[in-house]
Protein backbone atom coordinates (compact mmCIF):
# COMPACT_ATOMS: atom_id res chain seq x y z
CA UNK A 1 0.00 0.00 0.00
CA UNK A 2 1.07 3.25 -0.89
CA UNK A 3 2.36 5.86 1.55
CA UNK A 4 1.17 8.51 0.09
CA UNK A 5 -1.68 10.36 -1.80
CA UNK A 6 -2.88 13.39 -4.34
CA UNK A 7 -5.28 15.85 -3.42
CA UNK A 8 -6.25 19.53 -4.52
CA UNK A 9 -5.28 22.22 -3.39
CA UNK A 10 -6.15 25.81 -4.31
CA UNK A 11 -4.82 29.23 -3.51
CA UNK A 12 -5.51 32.99 -4.85
CA UNK A 13 -3.00 34.23 -7.70
CA UNK A 14 -0.90 37.20 -7.52
CA UNK A 15 -1.85 39.26 -9.87
CA UNK A 16 -0.98 43.16 -10.87
CA UNK A 17 -3.02 46.17 -9.53
CA UNK A 18 -4.28 46.94 -13.10
CA UNK A 19 -5.78 43.17 -13.30
CA UNK A 20 -9.23 43.57 -11.65
CA UNK A 21 -11.74 40.85 -9.85
CA UNK A 22 -10.24 37.63 -8.34
CA UNK A 23 -7.39 35.01 -9.75
CA UNK A 24 -7.02 31.72 -8.18
CA UNK A 25 -4.21 29.15 -9.32
CA UNK A 26 -5.13 25.04 -8.95
CA UNK A 27 -2.92 22.25 -8.32
CA UNK A 28 -2.95 18.71 -7.71
CA UNK A 29 -0.36 17.81 -5.24
CA UNK A 30 1.15 14.20 -3.62
CA UNK A 31 1.58 14.76 -0.23
CA UNK A 32 2.31 11.85 2.64
CA UNK A 33 -1.01 10.22 4.16
CA UNK A 34 -2.53 11.55 7.62
CA UNK A 35 -0.75 14.95 6.37
CA UNK A 36 -2.65 18.52 5.91
CA UNK A 37 0.08 21.00 4.14
CA UNK A 38 -0.91 25.05 4.24
CA UNK A 39 0.84 26.38 1.01
CA UNK A 40 1.46 25.01 -3.15
CA UNK A 41 4.97 24.60 -2.34
CA UNK A 42 7.74 21.91 -2.67
CA UNK A 43 9.18 23.48 0.05
CA UNK A 44 6.42 22.27 2.41
CA UNK A 45 7.47 19.57 4.26
CA UNK A 46 4.54 17.17 3.57
CA UNK A 47 4.63 18.12 -0.06
CA UNK A 48 6.38 15.01 -1.85
CA UNK A 49 5.85 16.47 -4.96
CA UNK A 50 3.50 19.03 -6.92
CA UNK A 51 2.03 17.16 -10.45
CA UNK A 52 0.17 19.41 -11.78
CA UNK A 53 -0.87 23.36 -11.58
CA UNK A 54 -2.88 25.39 -13.38
CA UNK A 55 -2.32 29.31 -12.47
CA UNK A 56 -3.93 33.00 -12.90
CA UNK A 57 -7.09 31.54 -13.33
CA UNK A 58 -10.36 33.72 -13.44
CA UNK A 59 -12.36 33.06 -10.15
CA UNK A 60 -16.23 34.02 -12.62
CA UNK A 61 -19.90 33.35 -11.08
CA UNK A 62 -20.04 30.52 -13.24
CA UNK A 63 -18.82 27.12 -13.88
CA UNK A 64 -17.78 28.00 -17.15
CA UNK A 65 -15.52 29.95 -15.65
CA UNK A 66 -11.86 28.85 -15.65
CA UNK A 67 -11.01 28.30 -12.23
CA UNK A 68 -14.06 25.72 -12.18
CA UNK A 69 -13.31 24.24 -15.44
CA UNK A 70 -9.38 23.85 -13.88
CA UNK A 71 -11.02 22.40 -10.42
CA UNK A 72 -12.86 19.73 -11.93
CA UNK A 73 -10.32 18.87 -14.49
CA UNK A 74 -7.66 18.48 -11.79
CA UNK A 75 -10.47 16.70 -9.79
CA UNK A 76 -10.41 14.38 -12.41
CA UNK A 77 -6.56 14.02 -12.29
CA UNK A 78 -6.60 13.28 -8.63
CA UNK A 79 -9.18 10.56 -8.81
CA UNK A 80 -7.15 8.98 -11.39
CA UNK A 81 -3.90 9.11 -9.34
CA UNK A 82 -5.67 7.89 -6.64
CA UNK A 83 -7.30 5.19 -8.32
CA UNK A 84 -10.29 6.43 -7.48
CA UNK A 85 -14.00 7.01 -9.35
CA UNK A 86 -13.81 10.70 -9.98
CA UNK A 87 -16.81 11.93 -8.03
CA UNK A 88 -20.06 12.22 -9.79
CA UNK A 89 -23.46 14.65 -9.03
CA UNK A 90 -26.51 11.98 -7.83
CA UNK A 91 -29.44 14.37 -8.97
CA UNK A 92 -27.32 15.06 -12.59
CA UNK A 93 -24.55 12.71 -13.17
CA UNK A 94 -22.00 14.98 -14.38
CA UNK A 95 -18.88 15.31 -11.99
CA UNK A 96 -19.58 16.60 -8.95
CA UNK A 97 -18.03 20.07 -7.50
CA UNK A 98 -14.54 19.52 -6.26
CA UNK A 99 -13.60 20.99 -2.74
CA UNK A 100 -10.20 22.57 -1.99
CA UNK A 101 -9.09 19.73 0.87
CA UNK A 102 -9.65 16.14 0.57
CA UNK A 103 -10.78 14.60 4.30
Amino acid sequence: MSETKYIVMTASAKMPSSCMGRYARVAVVEVRKGSDPRIISERCKDVIRIVQTWEHLNVGKTEKSAYHRALKEAEMLRAALNDDPPPVCPGCGELAHATEKED
